[in-house]
């Protein structure tokens, strides 16, 4: 990341795309060590880039093909290049529209799948990715799929706070939302939004590193106390904020949140579980306090991201798909019908996870259900060549 300017690399990064801006991706290099990424150049114009990690190694959890797609035959998942952010659960394409972006995005698909046979990989992976993203990417290449596999769950933030969010809200989430609060206020939680300076940052690594051990981390406090400082090198701690849940005057819980443009992304959960037994600090926290947080500060969004995505319905949040493109080396992963037929099912899967709160699964899981995807016209007659290089930072 150190070879790309980082106004060249953030021209192509959107607000909902914070994960790929250049502080967080160059924090993420300074704590877990450089892996390639494909670039494409009009000029001295970057046009397309695409970050790569190895994956791991199909080890359970969030980023396993094999967990992500128990149905379909996968040949030695831990062979497969992954694309996009290491261990980000929201990725977009990073391309220029207009008339070059098919061509654009073509070069850079063909590109990674060549690099991925040239390491003696099995084929190319890229999860996590917009929706709508996905199926643009996997018109591409024949053999290509894009595969429905998770919901990122989204606050749009009101003027008005969490009070005008909760009248958004049917009733019934609404009363229990206000118990929900007023529970908070009798054991005594208190809130304060603090930056992340040198104490404050201890404070969230101990909580967060105690809430990653509970959910099967095997990595200590040094693991996050890296992952914080190599933040801080790349400037990217300067857009985070520590929402602290106090009582009596002591640090319980933390969510770590990053501005990016008019977003406020919640990233990081932490736990005293050494010296409590959570009793709704995680509501707290990350509903009510981040609401109103986010309409004081102008934010027009709250990104809340995978997991536990009905307890966010119940607060308002709306899903947006997530999709994997997957393309093997040789063969296919699975016929067109019959990832049509997975994508069928899994949107199906999340409107009966909504249930009574049809509202929470828009428009733009639709299409998965009703028509193939379209390109929006024909890509622009080919120019000079364009050049692709690998840059390992």
């Amino acid at each position: 990341m150190s070879e790309v300017p980082p106004h060249v690399w953030d021209a192509l990064v959107g607000p909902d795309n914070f994960y790929q801006s250049h502080r967080w991706l160059r924090g993420v290099e300074l704590a877990n060590g450089s892996s390639p990424i494909l670039t494409v150049w009009d000029g001295n114009r970057m046009v397309g880039a695409l970050p790569t990690w190895p994956g791991e190694g199909n080890a359970p959890g969030l980023f396993s093909l094999t967990g992500m797609f128990p149905d379909f035959d996968i040949s030695r998942p831990a062979r497969y290049l992954w694309l996009g952010t290491r261990r980000s659960v929201y990725n977009e394409l990073m391309c220029v529209r207009g008339a070059i972006r098919t061509e654009v995005l073509r070069h850079l698909l063909h590109s990674a799948l060549a690099a991925a046979e040239q390491e003696g990989r099995e084929g190319i992976t890229l999860p996590y990715l917009a929706a709508d993203d996905a199926r643009e990417l996997a018109h591409l290449h024949p053999r290509a799929r894009a595969l429905l596999h998770d919901a990122d769950a989204n606050i749009d933030i009101p003027v008005g706070g969490l009070e005008e969010q909760l009248h958004q809200v049917p009733r019934r989430d609404r009363a229990r939302r206000r118990a929900e609060l007023r529970a908070q206020e009798r054991r005594g939680i208190g809130i304060a939004w603090l930056p992340l300076d040198e104490g404050a940052e201890s404070e969230a690594a101990r909580l967060v590193t105690q809430n990653r051990q509970r959910y099967g981390s095997s990595a200590g406090q040094e693991w996050m106390n890296r992952s914080f400082a190599a933040q801080e090198e790349s400037g990217v701690l300067d857009r985070a904020v520590g929402c602290f849940a106090l009582r009596d005057g002591r640090p319980l819980a933390v969510t770590v949140c990053y501005a990016h443009h008019d977003r406020l992304y919640a990233r990081y959960y932490g736990f005293d579980y050494e010296h409590a037994t959570p009793s709704g600090e995680y509501f707290a926290l990350n509903y009510g306090a981040l609401v109103d947080y986010a309409a004081a500060c102008g934010f027009r969004r709250c990104r809340l991201a995978v997991s536990a995505q009905l307890l966010k319905v119940r607060r308002g949040a709306r899903l947006s798909p997530l999709a994997a493109v997957v393309l093997p080396a040789k063969g296919e992963v699975c016929t067109q019908e019959a990832a049509d037929a997975h994508n069928h099912r899994t949107v199906s899967h999340w409107r009966e996870v909504c249930g009574s709160r049809p509202w929470a699964v828009g428009t733009e899981w639709d299409a998965w259900e009703t028509r193939p995807w379209e390109p929006p016209g024909p890509p622009r007659p080919r120019g000079r060549r364009r050049r692709t290089s690998w840059m390992t930072g």
